[in-house]
């Protein structure tokens, strides 16, 4: 089996599943803002859509770059692709729980987003543990939880945006 490549990771893995939610954002809001107690008309959902994109481009890479500086000095470090490759498929959990916008329910999405960040943390975990080899089940949690919390603390400010544009004026 050869290694992954970064566009390899990117190409197959990142642009698929991290395409998903700026989809399903003006989709859902046009057919069903109502649900969220949202003004359809009131923002430019494509632009908001934008934004989301842009920002999980940038956390799975800055999770991935987490990942290798977290790395103990004595565990295997991840090569750059491979680092990415693991962020990634902890992404994906998140990006696909947007699938979820299509069903008009707020409790749906909200139950289904926060069963995707538990199946994210247990597959960036568990992957962790597995790919660089660590016998310590702390080292493993110490590092999920420091490259989970750089991307927790990159979308506070994406989520601030997005609630201002869309407060009523």
């Amino acid at each position: 089996m050869t290694p992954p490549t970064r566009n390899g990771v990117f190409s197959r893995m990142v642009l698929p599943f991290a395409l998903v939610p700026p989809v399903m954002i003006p989709l859902a809001m046009r057919d069903h803002a109502a649900v969220y107690r949202l003004d359809p008309a009131g923002s430019n959902w494509e632009w908001i859509a934008l934004l989301v994109f842009v920002a999980e481009l940038v956390s799975v890479t800055v999770v991935a770059g987490m990942l290798r500086l977290t790395t103990p000095a004595e565990a295997l470090r991840p090569t750059r692709a491979r680092a990415l490759a693991i962020a990634a498929r902890a992404a994906a959990p998140l990006w696909t729980s947007a699938v979820v916008l299509a069903v008009p329910s707020l409790g749906a999405l909200v139950a289904a987003h926060l069963l995707a960040h538990a199946i994210a943390l247990r597959r960036l975990y568990l992957d962790l543990r597995d790919e660089l080899r660590l016998d310590n089940d702390i080292q493993a949690l110490h590092i999920t939880y420091m490259a989970y919390s750089v991307a927790a603390i990159l979308w506070a400010p994406v989520f601030v945006m997005i609630f201002v544009s869309l407060s009523p004026g």
